[in-house]
């Protein structure tokens, strides 16, 4: 008889991850249905206040085939609780959009690279209902895990994420070639009208309270008060420049953008000296069709040390450029190569999205790791408990530090008029 076993920390056990859910996702990972389960560990997979849409547990399933020894396997079993304070996961179809991308793009973006890269993880088994799961395998097998978010990432990583998002987005615009519709639902994205649609939905009291307190801090900085004057501005009329900084525009290069491209959804692979050789994308929710403008200004302002983010941008755009151009030139499907000027006014486009995502998303990236245990979405439909959690990430050091580098980039792009 198979047993589950649950891990202390795991404090309300999932009851639909039963043994007959690990029995189907085994055979799947496995391509075999002649596999007798032994047992079912599981535990917490993200350390508290990490994953703020989703519970994250890492499994080990002990089995056997006939005729073999004993062995186990991992899986990430991922959960999306159905709350209804946090609408906008429904709203914007978070869990439909990433099964279809493991199950339909990905695999199909890997072929275009010969199957010699890896985008993402391999899923293994969906389910919608009691709660919205997806279980995947479990790269840390392979070698894989998180960077260090609180202190950002520094050179040779962020060479290595332009890169990979070169490969991705120039095998999305190779894709796109071949399936002209398959993208035609990637039209909703973290800044989606969908999303944005209530003042009173989470995620516009979020971003809300965030542009509130950058304008109270700001405000306080000898030096800054012109700035301080057009974030008020901003701040007026902020759903509509949140929603106008994704909106598709005319003339544009059109990727698949990952969507929420920041330093907790890279998995890195490192050689015997500590370097990044490889790397690995996980979390398609947000994914989107549009500028590529949206992954870069995202991840430069949201995971970038700041050294690299003052002193290396041209170089890493250089490189994605490099790169994109190599990869479309591969692929040999006639697609039109941008030229590093195009890519230039693709970025330069899109700073208001780099903007939101200095003081909608950066605040809590920058946040301390021993004041992330209460983060979660639930937690912040609570007027008081968002307010205070809000100043409290607005006292960062790296994160004002880096907004006094950021702001007047931002006033001199224009973002702020």
């Amino acid at each position: 008889m198979c047993s589950i076993v649950y891990e202390r920390e795991v404090a309300a056990p999932p009851k639909h991850l039963d043994v007959a859910f690990f029995e189907e996702v085994l055979e799947t990972a496995l391509r075999t249905a002649r596999v007798e389960l032994l047992s079912i560990h599981i535990r917490m997979g993200s350390s508290t206040g990490e994953n703020y849409c989703s519970q994250i547990y890492r499994t080990k399933v002990a089995y056997r085939l006939p005729g073999q020894a004993d062995q186990h396997v991992m899986f990430i079993v991922k959960s999306i609780p159905r709350v209804e304070s946090v609408e906008f996961i429904e709203d914007l179809q978070v869990y439909l959009k990433e099964k279809i991308t493991y199950h339909d793009v990905l695999p199909r973006l890997e072929l275009l690279m010969q199957c010699k890269r890896r985008f993402g993880p391999k899923l293994f088994h969906c389910l919608k209902q009691p709660e919205n799961t997806l279980v995947f395998e479990d790269l840390g097998h392979l070698g894989f895990v998180m960077a260090c978010r609180e202190s950002g990432l520094n050179e040779e990583h962020c060479r290595l994420v332009m890169e990979r998002l070169a490969e991705f987005h120039a095998t999305s615009m190779a894709l796109a070639v071949l399936d002209p519709h398959i993208f035609e639902s990637y039209s909703d994205g973290m800044l989606s009208p969908n999303g944005l649609a209530k003042d009173d939905g989470l995620l516009m009291r979020f971003f809300a309270g965030n542009g509130e307190e950058l304008h109270t801090v700001v405000s306080t900085w000898p030096g800054y008060e012109r700035i301080a004057e057009k974030i008020a501005k901003y701040m007026k009329n902020q759903r509509a420049n949140l929603v106008r900084s994704q909106a598709l525009q005319d003339q544009e290069i059109r990727v698949l953008n990952h969507g929420d491209l920041w330093v907790n959804n890279l998995l890195f692979k490192y050689d015997n000296a500590k370097r990044p050789q490889d790397l690995i994308l996980i979390d398609f929710q947000l994914s989107i069709w549009g500028s590529p403008g949206i992954d870069l200004n995202y991840f430069f302002y949201t995971s970038l040390s700041l050294e690299v983010l003052q002193h290396k941008r041209p170089q890493l755009l250089r490189i994605y450029h490099t790169r994109l151009s190599e990869t479309l030139l591969n692929l040999d499907l006639g697609i039109p190569v941008p030229s590093y000027e195009q890519i230039l006014e693709e970025v330069h486009r899109r700073e208001c999205y780099g903007f939101f995502a200095s003081y909608g998303i950066f605040p809590t990236v920058s946040q301390d790791k021993s004041q992330t245990a209460d983060n979660n979405l639930e937690n912040f439909t609570d007027a008081d408990f968002a307010k205070q959690k809000v100043r409290q990430m607005f006292e960062s050091p790296r994160l004002r530090e880096t907004l006094r580098h950021t702001l007047p980039h931002f006033e001199r792009a224009g973002v702020l008029d």
